[in-house]
């Protein structure tokens, strides 16, 4: 069963709304930096399962939301998303015939990476310091990553995303 194009959209924008409102939910002081990275997440998803309808343009506009929600410079997130779904929706092909956990470790790597890259360009533009729970953050990210996985492949199949 396809769904209808409209559809289709609509459900990824919820996805995607989800992931946002995770992203900014208030956790403890002090476990700031343990909290995942839901937006990256259901972006990787998506550019590997739909590569054809989500990629390096939805990435840019998630970011720009992104930065738009978070308060900071405008642009950073979206460059960073945008060079980091490159390399998946590039090798998504790899990248999906790979097990669970091997794909979790390396959408841990993943998060490393882009909280490096977040961290590099803040710090070029202003002074920012880097906060060592951040990988924590990602450690947790990649913990998260087979359930999340399995999530959004159930949701997909039931509602005939393609």
């Amino acid at each position: 069963m396809r769904a209808n194009p409209i559809f289709q959209i609509l459900v990824l924008i919820s996805i995607f709304m989800i992931a946002f409102v995770l992203e900014i939910m208030p956790w403890p002081i002090g476990f700031q930096g343990l909290r995942p990275n839901w937006v990256v997440l259901v972006l990787i998803y998506w550019a590997l399962a739909l590569p054809n309808k989500v990629s390096v343009g939805t990435a840019f506009v998630a970011g720009i939301i992104w930065d738009l929600v978070l308060g900071s410079i405008l642009g950073i997130h979206a460059l960073v998303l945008s060079i980091a779904i490159y390399f998946v929706a590039k090798y998504h092909l790899i990248l999906r015939n790979l097990s669970l956990w091997l794909q979790a470790i390396l959408v841990m790597l993943y998060v490393i990476a882009i909280r490096f890259l977040i961290y590099f360009v803040e710090l070029v533009l202003h002074s920012a310091e880097f906060n060592s729970q951040e990988i924590l953050g990602a450690i947790i990210s990649g913990i998260l990553w087979p359930w999340i996985f399995l999530l959004m492949r159930h949701i997909r199949r039931q509602l005939g995303l393609r």
